[in-house]
């Protein structure tokens, strides 16, 4: 039994053989982008679909379409990734930190008024873990103030996705567009890929269509970067806990991964050198590929989401329960004053749980974040969470038998803060 949390933790043999074959064979994607945008349109008939190779480059059209200048403000919670704050700052504009709820992990709505000011244009909305931000409550402080504003300075909504893909609940009736990454370890995954949905009567809609007109194809070399992910992960967590020197409990997956690091086989996802604006991209038909074929299993993953987390809810002790309004969640969140050691039993365990988020905007050090203009002590309850917050797996590696044994060493080995 084991569970990786971070890395292609959907993928199994048949997206293993996939990724072989996209390596090996020219043409076996082509038209493959075509058929993910009618597949999607289809699903999410109310909005234009738009498919990006990032997250991040998306976002930056979103900003770019409504007209973002040097000096405006956006919104965004302080518990996020590098990812999103990133396109911030390509754009020349100021991320504002709204601190978090304690019992969501999602924007303090109650805070969010008094942060906006004459300079704020878009409020970044996340859906934390898969658990639902209220966007109506959002959508009607934003509608206040839009009411005394020009109609090109009003503020936007941005409904961030990148920790769900919906099958049995609706997103997106009071946002202004919807942001979706299939990222290595998102619900759905391609390695790198994202959709951007925009209403189909949005007044910013042709302007983001001349934003994604300009966005570039990748290379074959670059598409094939997100075969060649899935593959070697594949490798990699085949051998993660063959020991290779036993004292040091140092095993040949690491020494594979880090290898694969060396040679720039593979690369970390966010850091910051995301800072740094390198273009935009649309999705190629590889990374298409790919998703398509995890997308004919998102009812399975969905289900297997719920059922993990409904087993965490009644088995861990009354402290560790999560009151969420989305049973498929990505991960689940709990803090516990002794992180480290519970980390550490659970790779005893062969699981390899998570620590979204260690720092406000994640994956960056504590020194690294005045470079993303956040300062320490401007969000206490994420500051809070950060110290102390360990998430547990959902994915289908999961199965009954780990899940209990997971839920018997949280109860048994975390402490209560």
């Amino acid at each position: 039994m084991s569970a990786f949390i971070g890395s292609i933790p959907n993928n199994n043999e048949e997206d293993f053989l996939l990724a072989k074959r996209i390596l090996k064979e020219a043409n076996i994607s082509k038209g493959k982008r075509k058929e993910l945008e009618k597949l999607f349109q289809k699903k999410f008939s109310e909005h234009e679909i738009f498919l990006y190779n990032k997250g991040r480059e998306g976002l930056f059209s979103i900003l770019k379409s409504i007209g973002i200048e040097s000096g405006d403000e956006i919104i965004v919670q302080g518990f996020t990734c590098v990812a999103v704050v990133a396109p911030i700052l390509w754009a020349k504009a100021k991320p504002v930190y709204v601190d978090i709820k304690l019992e969501t992990y999602n924007m303090d709505l109650n805070k969010l008024e008094e942060a906006i000011t004459e300079n704020t244009r878009a409020v970044i909305l996340q859906h934390t873990f898969g658990n639902l931000v209220d966007v109506l409550k959002a959508r009607e402080i934003v509608n206040n103030v839009n009411q005394k504003r020009r109609k090109e300075r009003e503020i936007v909504i941005i409904e961030d996705c990148a920790h769900l893909f919906p099958t049995d609940i609706k997103v997106g009736d009071y946002s202004d567009f919807l942001l979706f990454s299939f990222a290595q370890d998102k619900a759905l995954s391609c390695t790198q890929g994202a959709m951007i949905e925009v209403n189909k009567d949005s007044k910013y809609l042709s302007a983001f269509k001349s934003q994604f007109k300009e966005a570039k194809e990748l290379t074959n070399t670059q598409a094939k970067y997100n075969a060649r992910y899935i593959y070697l992960w594949s490798i990699i967590k085949k051998y993660y806990y063959t020991l290779t020197i036993p004292i040091l409990h140092f095993s040949f997956g690491k020494l594979l991964l880090m290898l694969f690091r060396t040679l720039g086989l593979l690369k970390r996802q966010a850091s910051l050198d995301s800072l740094n604006y390198y273009g935009v991209y649309k999705m190629s038909d590889i990374q298409a590929n790919l998703l398509l074929a995890q997308i004919e299993k998102i009812d399975m993953f969905n289900s297997h989401r719920k059922i993990l987390t409904e087993k965490y809810l009644n088995g861990l002790r009354e402290e560790f329960r999560f009151k969420t309004n989305n049973l498929s969640l990505l991960r689940y969140p709990l803090l516990t004053s002794n992180r480290d050691e519970v980390i550490n039993e659970m790779k005893k365990d062969k699981v390899i749980i998570g620590r979204w988020y260690t720092t406000p905007v994640f994956p960056l050090l504590p020194n690294q974040l005045p470079s993303v203009s956040y300062v320490k002590g401007s969000c206490p309850v994420a500051e809070y969470c950060c110290k102390n917050i360990i998430n547990l797996p959902t994915n289908i590696e999961v199965g009954d038998d780990l899940a209990r044994r997971i839920i018997w060493l949280i109860n048994t080995k975390a402490n209560k803060i």
